[in-house]
């Protein structure tokens, strides 16, 4: 009989010490199941920190000149981190043949402002991968978050995911209104820190696109002068540390030099049925 007590004495200590013990564990995986299910915020409301930011062109253009808005694009397809460059080497190359966007374009990675994000939202780039933001400037460049397919990451969280094979970067309008010799030296340090983070990937600098030619005339700060000057800037940095160098405008421009009136609705921004011949101009000079 004492046996049979000492036994039920010691399932009752058993049965006290588990239901003690039980809200912690509970806590525990719930603690656990909310860290793996964290999603990113909202891309924060940034203030302007230069009265230059009030007319920035990227941020005072929600739009695609009359297309849907270019914010938060969703219809980007396959935005996703990509590996694999054994794949892109095997990938068959013949003299003139111009590869597929999903074969050129793979494990590529886009940098910018609005016209990358609609670069993103209406041509065919295959599955590279695009970080912009409509506020995006190289002072910013680590400090916004991407607002492309709602994947809200800062830059150094994409590098950080991913060695790419080739990095294409178009930044320098919405800087005009910066003292133009700090633009351009913190230009130069934001991308070698690009090439020490990914030192594999060959790094292709773009030409900003122009603006309008009336646009230009009536603007004293965004006009293609300004825009000249610091692509002329952006291309010695290029020949300086031996980066690529493109310079788009060549498809776009009409015989003023200034962004043809036909492709454009608001004198800034190409309509989005434009932005393929972008896309398909880099596949087919194979840059």
């Amino acid at each position: 009989m004492g046996l049979y007590m000492r036994k039920y004495h010691y399932l009752i200590l058993f049965m006290i010490g588990f239901l003690v013990l039980l809200p912690f564990v509970l806590h525990k995986l719930y603690t656990e199941q909310e860290k793996n299910t964290e999603t990113f915020g909202e891309v924060p409301v940034v203030e302007a920190e230069d009265p230059a930011d009030e007319e920035s062109l990227s941020e005072g253009a929600d739009t695609v000149s009359g297309n849907d808005t270019i914010s938060g694009n969703d219809t980007v397809s396959g935005n996703d981190t990509v590996s694999g460059n054994d794949a892109q080497e095997e990938a068959a190359e013949e003299p003139g043949e111009v590869l597929p966007p999903e074969e050129f374009f793979r494990n590529t990675l886009f940098i910018g402002d609005s016209r990358t994000m609609g670069l993103a939202e209406y041509a065919d780039i295959g599955d590279a991968v695009v970080f912009a933001n409509t506020g995006m400037n190289i002072y910013r460049l680590y400090s916004l978050k991407n607002a492309v397919r709602d994947q809200e990451l800062y830059l150094e969280d994409i590098l950080a995911g991913n060695q790419y094979d080739k990095i294409y970067l178009m930044l320098g309008i919405n800087e005009l209104g910066y003292d133009e010799g700090q633009t351009v030296k913190r230009f130069e340090e934001e991308v070698l820190k690009l090439r020490e983070l990914q030192p594999d990937a060959e790094i292709v600098l773009e030409a900003n696109l122009h603006v309008t030619t009336p646009r230009s005339e009536r603007d004293e700060i965004f006009n293609n002068d300004g825009i000249n000057r610091i692509n002329e800037h952006i291309r010695q940095i290029a020949e300086k540390y031996g980066f690529g160098y493109i310079d788009v405008n060549e498809i776009y421009d009409d015989d003023t030099g200034g962004l043809n009136p036909k492709y454009t609705h608001d004198e800034v921004h190409v309509l989005g049925k434009y932005y393929q011949q972008w896309a398909d101009w880099i596949r087919e000079n194979r840059i």
